[in-house]
């Protein structure tokens, strides 16, 4: 399998699961994961699975690459019961989908039997920073100036012509 960087602070995601129930991408810096079609069929209960999937599906384009397949990102608001929606990204080519920082815990409460999340700790804020310099101190000892424009991206969560509302 290979590797898969995350799309949030463009560090090596794990791997965690098997080709029989599905895997999925975990990132250690911003706690994002990328489950994989196989891994949601397996692990999530079907009408869950049904919900996330018609919103992400016919939301509009995410503006980024899949990083397991490299196909479309979509995303769109997913509705949770006595909650607020929370958006989510899906990939059109291999149909995985996108979990920022913890978000995947309303839709698999079992998540935490995994322990990949810790008890407590650095906030999301702080690991992306963390995660965002990481990536510019790697970028510079390598020579990619052209990691400082997605850098800013990243970090502010915005793209070229957004506003900072």
């Amino acid at each position: 399998m290979q590797d898969t960087n995350c799309p949030v602070c463009n560090t090596p995601m794990e791997t965690h699961g098997e080709p029989v129930s599905g895997h999925m991408h975990y990132c250690k810096y911003c706690y994002g994961i990328l489950a994989s079609d196989r891994w949601l069929a397996s692990n999530t209960r079907q009408p869950v699975l049904r919900n996330m999937r018609n919103s992400v599906f016919d939301g509009v384009p995410a503006g980024y690459k899949c990083p397991s397949c490299q196909g479309e990102m979509v995303k769109g608001p997913v509705q949770i019961e006595g909650r607020d929606s929370i958006e989510l990204d899906g990939c059109l080519k291999c149909g995985s989908l996108w979990f920022d920082n913890r978000e995947i815990e309303p839709f698999f409460p079992e998540i935490q039997d995994l322990g990949l999340f810790p008890e407590s700790g650095a906030s999301k804020t702080t690991k992306s920073a963390i995660a965002v310099l990481d990536t510019i101190l790697s970028g510079i000892i390598q020579g990619e100036k052209q990691i400082l424009g997605w850098s800013k991206e990243a970090f502010f969560g915005r793209k070229n012509g957004d506003s900072e509302e």
